[in-house]
């Protein structure tokens, strides 16, 4: 019994699997080797302000220049306006991958304009 010949639809799909898996190594070994080893390093910035029902929000950005993964970021920003008690925030980022950024929101109730907003924590665990 001889083997049937392969036609062109058999000898295409080999093809492009085989360009597929080649280029998937290809990827994987090129960040392999030209990915640093700088420790996670988070740049916070705070943003507009906007009202939000009884209070306020004010946009948060996250973002890490460093070659690692960041785990439970957890950014505190803290609101000292002109009169009253000092307010705090934490804004909690589950993970923050190596060049990347990730925004969201913190919430006060006194308006963050008439105060003094800075980012008084910042925390994060390395995997």
């Amino acid at each position: 019994m001889t083997k049937p010949a392969k036609n062109a639809l058999e000898w295409s799909v080999f093809g492009v699997a085989l360009l597929l898996v080649a280029a998937t190594v290809g990827y994987l070994l090129r960040e392999t080797l030209a990915t640093g080893n700088r420790q996670a390093w988070i740049e916070v910035r705070l943003g507009d302000t906007k009202p939000n029902g009884p209070g306020f929000i004010v946009s948060v950005t996250a973002r890490n220049h460093g070659d690692r993964v960041a785990e439970d970021v957890q950014v505190a920003v803290t609101l000292e306006p002109a009169s009253g008690p000092s307010e705090v925030a934490t804004l909690v980022i589950p993970y923050l991958a190596r060049h990347s950024a990730e925004h969201g929101w913190v919430g006060f109730r006194s308006d963050p304009r008439r105060g003094t907003l800075r980012v008084s924590g910042l925390a994060f665990r390395s995997p």
